[in-house]
């Protein structure tokens, strides 16, 4: 009985420290080389989401914007602004 106790307590301690040491993810504060703004045409499809018309790119890759910390970025850059139709 007492090591079924034991055992009880340490389960709920283990459970309990794992659910509050997660990580969280931390915005980006770096200034991108560019903002994309996709202006062409798209056909709306009702229920299913779409993509976001516009991303940066950052160390040449592309990246959402919500990965980036946008007050942080109104502050410190001045970000290239490029349309594409």
């Amino acid at each position: 009985m007492r090591h079924l106790i034991i055992v009880s307590i340490m389960s709920i301690l283990l459970l309990s420290a794992c659910s509050t040491n997660k990580p969280t993810k931390s915005l980006i504060q770096d200034c991108p080389e560019e903002k994309i703004v996709n202006r062409m045409p798209m056909v709306q499809t009702e229920g299913k989401s779409d993509k976001p018309n516009s991303y940066f790119i950052y160390k040449g890759e592309r990246r959402e914007i919500a990965e980036f910390d946008e007050q942080w970025l109104k502050e410190n850059c001045d970000i290239k602004e490029t349309e594409v139709f």
